[in-house]
């Protein structure tokens, strides 16, 4: 097992902890630096994989690759973990990530992130729209993020609209914590939904327009490594076993 990934596990758990709440602030900002070492051999993948034809377990052309590659890692109700694998010209939609905290560290290639930021007021509070039509938006410096860069992040209030570009040599990808994780319960409002958006401007006003999946957006699946997946397991398992109560 690789010692830096499970670091990043054991931290994950930590972070996303609700009993940890008073801590959180401290415990992502480790979190973060972790994730920032993060290599694609702490996650025991081989660079074939992000060969433009490499192989993946469900194809959807027999010609060739869907734009976008996907493996799961883990998943509970706290946070997810994943792998995207971003090829040629194609690119991650704009979408959102609502009332969502998110790392994006990019292990292979450049990425280019183009990231837009709700409009909302200090003392504002966070709602969500179940159906949202029109987000009025601030519009945030492009990052470029590559090996050798830190993880980008978004946060319920900052930069939590974005679109992921490939920007190097035909293949980029990059490794994802969200929390709590896309279709995990919000009271009064259900599960959280990923929503698309297409930007306008209108007299120096950026706005996002929700639009449909777009056709060209579709992901195969790739196979997670077994030693990832005992990874996950286990670190799942010390993390149960701490927080079961004891019986008398």
């Amino acid at each position: 097992m690789t010692a830096h990934f499970m670091n990043v596990l054991r931290q994950a758990f930590k972070t996303f902890d609700r009993a940890n709440h008073a801590s959180f602030n401290a415990n992502l900002q480790h979190l973060k630096q972790l994730t920032d070492e993060l290599t694609y051999r702490d996650l025991h993948i081989k660079e074939e994989l992000f060969r433009p034809h490499a192989g993946a377990s469900s194809p959807s052309h027999a010609q060739g690759r869907a734009p976008c590659s996907y493996m799961h890692i883990f998943e509970d109700e706290r946070f997810s973990m994943s792998l995207f694998i971003v090829r040629g010209s194609s690119s991650i939609p704009l979408h959102d990530h609502p009332m969502m905290f998110g790392l994006l560290r990019c292990i292979w290639g450049k990425l280019l992130v183009q990231s837009y930021t709700q409009q909302l007021g200090p003392d504002e509070p966070l709602h969500y729209d179940t159906d949202p039509i029109v987000v009025k938006v601030n519009v945030e410096e492009p990052c470029l993020v590559s090996p050798d860069t830190p993880s980008a992040m978004v946060t319920p209030r900052k930069r939590n609209y974005h679109h992921i570009t490939e920007a190097g040599n035909g293949v980029a990808a990059f490794f994802d914590i969200l929390s709590p994780p896309y279709d995990a319960d919000m009271p009064m409002y259900g599960p959280r939904s990923c929503r698309f958006y297409r930007p306008k401007s209108d007299g120096g006003q950026t706005q996002l327009h929700c639009i449909p999946s777009p056709a060209t957006y579709y992901c195969d699946v790739v196979d997670t490594p077994k030693t990832v997946l005992q990874c996950a397991f286990k670190c799942a398992d010390e993390d149960y076993a701490e927080n079961v109560p004891e019986t008398q």
